[in-house]
């Protein structure tokens, strides 16, 4: 699996975690996680993720770490 691949399954991962708990990309900015628009540009692929952010957003949308990677590569 190639790079782009898996900041793609990252960036769905991010969708699919935020969306399950019933946010928006305004209510992560309103709790002052991050920016609603480097979030969108990162659930979009447009931007990748830095590990600490990751962690973070892990964190508040209350997933493992794990979530966010490939079981299989």
């Amino acid at each position: 699996m190639n790079e782009k691949k898996i900041n793609q399954f990252i960036s769905h991962q991010l969708v699919k975690a935020r969306e399950e708990i019933g946010y928006t990309q305004m209510k992560v900015q309103q709790d002052k996680i991050i920016n609603q628009s480097h979030l969108s540009k990162i659930e979009n692929g447009v931007k990748k993720i830095s590990a600490a952010k990751l962690f973070i957003l892990a964190s508040y949308y209350k997933k493992p770490i794990t979530f966010f990677y490939i079981n299989e590569i």
